[in-house]
């Protein structure tokens, strides 16, 4: 199980120790037991008079997971007692690729055919009946980088969305797209494509809640500016230009509103940018598969192009330099 908890991190051992390679076909004790390692503590029951057999593939994206699950007829049970088994919550994005589902979830039913997608939480108890044989594509993300990326995304929960309404298909399609690349993918450009996956989700849910933006009181206001910028700044890291000046002229705003936006937060725009910067590249460094990357590729790749400054603010963060750090992670 993953014990880092950083911004990118995903908790509670999701996707930690499994290769990207599609697993052997499993029986139902092999399958149930990979699905508690892969995602979290679950239960699966297969019909007595059917034949079971199962496949799953997984691996990270930076700070969320991607799986394809395929079996044939399954019950799955989140049930109210394995909640308390894991600490930090997760949103699970399931697509239907193949076969159907009936998702029941926070009092909603979700009847789920090919290209349609519903949102689920750990934090609640769910299940899913698996009629026939099927195949589903399953997005892991951790809670708060969903609150960074979707304005409460609890309205989501258990909601069927259609593929072929707004923008869903377009995300599903992606989304299954990647799934298909996931043992050829490059292990850096897996992290990058990570902020076009959210990106991608955010549009997605966005245009689904019908949100009238022009009709929020002045608070309203403020909040949702602050959720697109921060979503703006995760997507970004990687760009040199990222600082208060070209964050407020791509959102139609002075660097001084900018700045009044964030008097409210416990940072200023430019240390939350830093320390998210940060957040990346520690995830990265802990990620052996990004192993044959430098530290200072990495730091690059994240917006920092001194070395030396990044060494320093780095241990200034972490108490540990960046290297020292990469040295402890390998040996754990």
């Amino acid at each position: 199980m993953l014990q880092h908890n950083g911004v990118d991190q995903l908790p509670s051992g999701i996707f930690q120790g499994h290769s990207p390679g599609l697993s052997p076909e499993l029986s139902l004790d092999q399958f149930d037991s990979q699905v508690d390692a892969l995602f979290f503590p679950m239960d699966c029951e297969a019909p007595r008079e059917t034949h079971f057999s199962g496949t799953l593939q997984g691996r990270r994206l930076g700070g969320v997971g991607l799986a394809a699950v395929k079996s044939t007829p399954l019950e799955v049970y989140r049930r109210r007692s394995h909640i308390g088994q894991v600490a930090d919550a997760v949103y699970m994005v399931k697509v239907q690729v193949e076969g159907e589902s009936l998702v029941r979830h926070c009092g909603r039913e979700a009847h789920l055919r090919a290209g349609d997608f519903t949102l689920c939480t750990s934090a609640e108890p769910y299940r899913i009946s698996f009629p026939g044989d099927y195949c589903q594509v399953v997005l892991a993300i951790p809670e708060n980088v969903m609150a960074a990326c979707v304005r409460e995304p609890t309205r989501f929960l258990g909601l069927r969305m259609d593929a072929r309404a707004g923008a869903n298909g377009l995300f599903t399609q992606f989304l299954v797209s990647m799934s298909r690349q996931l043992d050829v993918m490059d292990p850096l450009l897996a992290q990058r494509l990570e902020s076009s996956v959210m990106d991608l989700l955010a549009t997605t849910l966005d245009h689904a809640g019908d949100m009238r933006r022009h009709e929020l009181p002045d608070c309203g206001v403020r909040r949702e500016y602050l959720h697109r910028i921060r979503a703006f700044i995760r997507r970004h890291l990687d760009d040199e230009r990222l600082g208060p000046d070209w964050i407020a002229e791509r959102h139609g705003i002075s660097t001084r509103y900018l700045h009044m936006l964030f008097e409210s937060e416990s940072q200023s725009v430019s240390r939350h940018i830093q320390q998210l910067r940060l957040e990346a590249c520690k995830a990265a460094l802990a990620d052996k598969a990004l192993g044959h990357y430098s530290v200072a590729e990495i730091a690059y790749r994240f917006g920092f192009k001194d070395a030396s400054h990044f060494s320093r603010v780095f241990k200034s963060g972490f108490g540990s330099t960046p290297a020292r750090f990469r040295r402890e992670q390998c040996s754990a």
